[in-house]
């Protein structure tokens, strides 16, 4: 669907789906050689949807875009959308350090169905707010598609700052939201407070797992977090939670999260043991890796084994 949106004196055509709760950044399964597996990310596809949740993000950071080749992406988002068919809403992330890959990668992403794209600020070098304000409003012209802002600072090295990200929202009626991938709650709230005064339509999506409850305290649109690749249970069980008004089983869901968040102590990618535990979920087939991420700590099966072995998706973790 598409709407009309008047900004500044100018109307756009922008596609609309409205993306709220909870969206898992969804993990890509591999074979055992590291190739990817395109059977089984669909029978992951079918698990993670049936749990109700709001939406799915392709290849953001849990995705491991940056380990695919272009052609690798494009495969694997191809066959994702066709495969989700409409089930709920999919975001696909772009990211890249080539903006012409960036667009390349969009306009496949809006060719192929998606609802919308994440799109990571340019990592390696850090640039100037001028720099990243050209770079996310190429990207915005670019398409008609929903653009999702991704600010990542532990993998990027640099933080989005609140007036840019106002600028952007300004000048760009298709700039719609943001997934606040960042240790200080303070700067997601004020992303949220300040923001929202120039576009009250503006959506904020939490990504630490231990934010979802608070950041929906203050007005967050939902949660684009870790443990919801293996247990979207407890997380969509928490947004219902509050969005019905039980703040006593909303704070229990969180508790129960805030155990979870082990599992990103497990090894420096922390993909791997959400990967890991996708496997041992769902599938009855070893979790395959790719180079070089396909050396991790030799405990890791055992802890991530402990760690279902605690998840009572009725009961929450014990």
């Amino acid at each position: 669907m598409k709407t009309e949106v008047s900004l500044n004196g100018k109307k756009e055509e922008v596609k609309t789906m409205n993306f709220h709760g909870i969206i898992p950044p969804v993990v890509t399964l591999f074979d055992e050689a590291g190739n990817l597996d395109i059977e089984l990310n669909r029978s992951y596809m079918d698990q993670i949807i049936s749990r109700n949740i709001d939406g799915i993000l392709l290849m953001g950071s849990s995705g491991e875009f940056s380990s695919l080749t272009t052609e690798e992406r494009k495969l694997y988002v191809r066959e994702m959308i066709k495969h989700i068919n409409g089930r709920v809403p999919v975001m696909v992330g772009v990211g890249h350090t080539a903006l012409k890959e960036v667009h390349e990668l969009t306009s496949y992403a809006e060719e192929h169905g998606a609802d919308g794209v994440l799109v990571v600020n340019p990592y390696y070098w850090k640039l100037s707010d001028e720099q990243l304000y050209r770079y996310y409003s190429s990207v915005a012209d670019h398409t008609n598609l929903q653009v999702f802002i991704y600010n990542i600072p532990l993998l990027t090295g640099q933080n989005i700052s609140v007036e840019l990200i106002k600028r952007l929202v300004v000048d760009h009626s298709n700039i719609a939201g943001i997934k606040e991938t960042v240790s200080d709650f303070g700067h997601l709230r004020q992303v949220l407070t300040e923001v929202k005064k120039v576009r009250s339509d503006f959506r904020v999506f939490s990504a630490f797992d231990e934010h979802l409850l608070p950041a929906q305290m203050i007005g967050a649109a939902g949660s684009i977090n870790g443990s919801a690749v293996f247990a979207p249970e407890i997380s969509v069980d928490l947004y219902n939670s509050y969005q019905k008004g039980d703040l006593e089983k909303a704070q229990k869901n969180h508790q129960m999260i805030s155990k979870l968040m082990d599992i990103y102590t497990y090894g420096p990618t922390f993909f791997t043991a959400m990967k890991e535990a996708v496997h041992q979920r769902w599938f009855d087939v070893s979790a395959g890796h790719r180079a070089p991420c396909d050396v991790f700590p030799a405990d890791l099966r055992d802890k991530v084994t402990a760690l279902l072995k605690n998840i009572d998706m009725k009961e929450g973790v014990q």
